[in-house]
């Protein structure tokens, strides 16, 4: 009898905690969006996806063809080498991501602004293509060194700007 109380007992415990969990998991699905590749806010975009609508469907298309420049970034046991960069708004390049730090052997590189997020094993190189469409100063770092680097995207020379220099003469 006694046996068969433990049982009974163990049986209403089950369920009343099933009953409790099942309630404490339930989802409301009535504010989700509904439409998650759409971004609504532009300046969230990632800065290699903002389109120059003042180029032509002929200059996209064979810009997109022209040969990328290749620039190297080590990650050393000090830090990015380089740790600034500068690249041009509208040009491609090839970014080659090599760590040859002795120390920490696997490491992440990041580079938020152009949604590049790559594991860097030591020895091994990681190539992606940067192609910046937004002037400014993006960061790139590393989270368990806690190095950083730069990317200074700047316009081409053709677009109208003179440095503060020249119009102060």
């Amino acid at each position: 009898m006694n046996s068969l109380n433990s049982k009974i007992a163990a049986v209403c415990t089950s369920l009343l905690l099933a009953s409790t969990f099942a309630q404490a998991w339930e989802v409301d699905l009535s504010r989700r969006q509904l439409d998650f590749n759409r971004v609504t806010d532009n300046s969230r975009l990632p800065a290699s996806t903002t389109v120059d609508d003042t180029q032509s469907l002929f200059g996209q298309v064979f810009d997109s063809v022209e040969p990328t420049q290749d620039i190297v970034i080590l990650n050393t046991e000090k830090g990015f080498v380089p740790d600034t960069i500068r690249v041009k708004k509208g040009n491609s390049y090839r970014i080659h991501v090599v760590n040859v730090n002795k120390k920490d052997k696997n490491v992440s590189f990041v580079l938020d602004a152009f949604s590049e997020h790559h594991n860097t094993v030591y020895g091994q190189e990681r190539t992606f293509n940067l192609n910046p469409k937004t002037d400014g100063v993006f960061s790139y770092q590393c989270p368990e060194t806690a190095v950083q680097g730069r990317v200074i995207v700047i316009s081409s020379p053709d677009s109208g700007r003179t440095p503060a220099s020249a119009s102060a003469q």
